[in-house]
């Protein structure tokens, strides 16, 4: 009698160290549904690029900077021979200063009536004109500088020291590479596609001077006109300067783009995945599914997951978010199953 009871609880602890495990049918997520991978050939652009020039004719006297220097916005670039400038400034000034005084006395004689209005409206016009005078002269000597007007790079110098220049004629061309942009001309047959068929999805550019290295881009603008001879419309996307490459305009490189097919109902969302309408489950707040995170060999805790879900196709039913490529599915024995649940797989 007492052996068959040792036996009975021997039993007993046995179960309790190893409970049954209830089994479930499962699939892995392998993909998303990514309707196509395009790729384009792009070129390097600058955000922003300005040939900078003279207010003024004249003869270049001094350059402060050489190409690939840095500068900061305001900085000085180059430098006409004011000598002219400068005295025609100070006449001005001699005339200004001595039409104020006469406009100043003017103002007393008015008052005891020893000038006529007619000689007092004289003084304050010729007052007013040499002032104005004036502030040409100081205008006309600082357009003999070309001031950097923006942060960037000195990208060529077009003129030597000592020629003689025309106002408006480049000297200088300025690139802001804090910003690298790609420039990528697409088909009209695919943009056609992208308008109405696709949502742009993960976009990645490689560097044909730097292989092995991806850099994720963002779209930034695209033209509406196509190239009158290419049929091809041009696409810019940017990114950062990367710290530690240095990538200059004209550089060549891929742009790969992944295009997500959009949703039947919500044309502004991709669809993620398309799932088996019996392995969506609901409750009165969400829709969501099971997964397993593995714990062992054929051994995995349940994970209930909220899903964002969108109309039910052909290829199953939508899911715009909540799920990741490599997620364990549950697609059979959910009714039996709870999160948190320890189930065989």
């Amino acid at each position: 009698m007492m052996l068959s009871l040792t036996a009975c609880q021997h039993e007993q602890v046995e179960d309790k160290a190893e409970p049954l495990l209830r089994p479930v049918r499962t699939t892995v997520i392998t993909s998303a549904n990514v309707a196509r991978s395009l790729e384009f050939p792009a070129v390097v652009d600058v955000a922003s690029k300005a040939d900078l020039s003279f207010k003024l004719a004249g003869e270049l006297d001094r350059f402060f900077v050489v190409q690939g220097d840095k500068v900061s916005k305001g900085d000085v670039l180059a430098k006409l021979d004011d000598t002219d400038l400068k005295l025609s400034l100070a006449t001005a000034q001699a005339n200004n200063d001595k039409a104020e005084a006469d406009f100043s006395r003017a103002k007393n004689l008015i008052k005891t009536k020893y000038i006529s209005q007619a000689e007092f409206d004289q003084f304050k016009a010729n007052a007013a004109a040499t002032n104005a005078q004036l502030q040409t002269a100081k205008n006309n000597l600082s357009y003999t500088e070309i001031k950097a007007s923006f942060d960037g790079v000195i990208a060529k110098v077009y003129k030597d020291l000592y020629q003689e220049v025309n106002a408006k004629e480049p000297i200088v061309r300025l690139h802001d590479l804090n910003k690298v942009v790609l420039k990528v001309n697409i088909p009209e047959s695919i943009m056609m596609h992208l308008r109405k068929n696709a949502v742009l999805g993960e976009v990645k550019a490689s560097f044909t001077a730097l292989d092995g290295h991806e850099f994720d881009i963002e779209f930034a603008e695209v033209s509406t006109i196509a190239d009158e001879y290419t049929k091809t419309y041009e696409v810019f996307f940017t990114m950062p300067a990367p710290k530690d490459f240095v990538i200059l305009p004209g550089m060549t490189a891929k742009v790969k783009a992944d295009i997500k097919a959009k949703s039947a109902i919500n044309p502004d969302k991709a669809v993620d995945f398309y799932l088996p309408s019996n392995t969506v489950l609901s409750d009165r707040k969400n829709h969501y599914v099971f997964t397993i995170i593995p714990v062992e060999a054929g051994v995995g805790k349940v994970k209930k997951k909220t899903i964002i879900i969108g109309d039910f196709t052909e290829k199953g039913i939508e899911v715009y978010s909540g799920l990741e490529k490599g997620d364990v599915l549950v697609n059979a024995g959910m009714s039996k199953i709870t999160d948190g649940m320890l189930v065989k797989y």
